[in-house]
């Protein structure tokens, strides 16, 4: 992973000839106030026209050849399959493809994401994964799907940057939602490492190579929106794609 300073400052996982990943930061559009500057959630309730104008400029850098995909996030479970028909705003929490020239994104504030390809570049998907699309198996869906394409041995998983259990705190029910091990207490509070968990389940699930950005939305507000520390506020993505 690798940081780029350009026009739109924006995080690589990887540009090679068959496909580019990587997930934006806040930096580089043309929004103000609480979702300046790069607000790329379509969602939000940033002036609409703002948000067309940074997506376009995001997109024009870092994948100017591409069909631009998106979901209607929910924090379901479910993954569907994307292609170049695919209608944007469907409402799924996962997607995949074997298509080329077809950039999946997933938006981002504090929630968790994860982007696959195989290692031969064959297919790849994105997820968003917030407490309840882990807690309710988002992630297992989405590896029993593409494991329908290709050994989970020989798959490759990016975890983007979400909030990290320094900043999570919890309700106590969560104590019913997630094992022992991913939560904390401090001080009569409870804390929960969703980043610790979504990794753990692609190691479960038999995940060949698994990075992990571990960036924190929370605590670095120059470069990440965050929907737990600002409440009102703007989103990034994280995006795939296989090049044709």
């Amino acid at each position: 992973m690798q940081y780029v300073e350009s026009d739109i400052p924006h995080f690589e996982w990887l540009d090679n000839p068959r496909c580019i990943a990587g997930f934006s930061t806040r930096k580089g559009g043309v929004s103000s106030g609480v979702y300046a500057s790069m607000n790329v959630g379509l969602h939000s309730k940033d002036e609409h026209e703002n948000v067309l104008e940074n997506r376009s400029r995001l997109f024009q850098q870092v994948a100017p050849q591409f069909k631009i995909l998106n979901l209607h996030q929910i924090h379901s479970a479910d993954v569907i399959r994307a292609d170049a028909s695919f209608i944007n705003d469907y409402e799924a929490d996962g997607f995949f493809t074997t298509e080329k020239g077809l950039l999946l994104t997933i938006s981002i504030a504090d929630c968790g994401s994860v982007l696959f390809h195989d290692k031969d570049f064959t297919i790849i998907g994105g997820l968003h994964c917030g407490w309840r699309g882990t807690r309710d198996g988002i992630i297992q869906n989405m590896i029993a799907t593409l494991s329908q394409f290709a050994n989970p041995q020989n798959l490759v998983a990016y975890i983007g940057p979400m909030i990290q259990k320094e900043n999570y705190e919890v309700g106590a029910e969560f104590r019913d939602f997630f094992p022992h091990k991913f939560l904390e207490e401090r001080n009569n509070n409870l804390y929960l490492d969703l980043n610790g968990c979504v990794e753990t389940i692609l190691q479960d699930c038999n995940v060949g190579e698994i990075h992990n950005s571990r960036l924190d939305t929370f605590s670095n507000p120059e470069t990440f929106f965050s929907y737990r520390r600002d409440g009102a506020t703007g989103r990034m993505c994280s995006f795939i794609g296989l090049k044709r």
